[in-house]
């Protein structure tokens, strides 16, 4: 799992270190610190951003699989042991901001680049995934958009994994639900993926991308 996360932060930092100019550093430090929201669009950017980088159900996740670790039942080893939960938590929100930052950051500046395509601008006024990718291979390289896919395909399972996981832990500790591991990975992947899929063939892609900002 953490090697997916890493894997995901890396691809999105190699694409936003390739796209920044040295003068577009202290912009986004300054955006960081007094963010601008012009419109409804951005605020509902802004939170589903907010969202992703929390992810209340992977923090109930590690919560849970703090418990599964052995110590020797003191005072002192159950303060190491929330000591060293805290630090993990900490590490794991620090790089989900940098994964959006480096999201953010690198459409920020595909979108207002000097080798924009022509009629690229309706297309970054409505941005999605399917058509990001050609986005970045136009402005940045095809290794961009390599990238960007290898990024979205460690995204997937990583979500597919933690959501599985998250399912068990509340089957098991709200609803007290005992069943088969099969069968609770394919309850958890249905509630998952057919909502997802519903949407992506009735409204397209413009629907699917509105879908994982409400989401999130």
């Amino acid at each position: 799992m953490a090697l997916l996360v890493l894997l995901i932060a890396g691809c999105f930092v190699a694409e936003m270190v390739k796209a920044l100019q040295p003068s577009d550093v202290g912009e986004l430090f300054k955006g960081m610190v007094v963010p601008q929201l012009k419109d409804l669009g951005a605020l509902a950017v802004a939170i589903s951003i907010l969202g992703a980088t929390v992810m209340p159900h992977n923090l109930f996740l590690h919560s849970a699989l703090v418990l599964s670790r052995k110590h020797a039942g003191t005072t002192r080893a159950i303060r190491t042991a929330t000591h060293y939960s805290l630090l993990e938590l900490a590490l794991a929100l620090f790089i989900s901001v940098i994964i959006n930052v480096a999201i953010i950051a690198v459409a920020g500046t595909v979108c207002n680049s000097a080798s924009l395509p022509p009629g690229a601008a309706e297309a970054c006024a409505n941005i999605s995934i399917s058509n990001a990718y050609v986005l970045l291979k136009d402005v940045l390289g095809g290794w961009a958009g390599t990238l960007f896919g290898v990024a979205l395909l460690a995204s997937g399972q990583s979500s597919t994994v933690t959501g599985t996981y998250a399912g068990q832990y509340v089957m098991q500790g709200f609803l007290e639900l005992r069943i088969s591991t099969w069968l609770r990975n394919f309850i958890t992947r249905l509630v998952a993926i057919v909502p997802a899929l519903l949407v992506a063939l009735l409204f397209g892609a413009k629907g699917a991308s509105l879908l994982i900002i409400l989401c999130s």
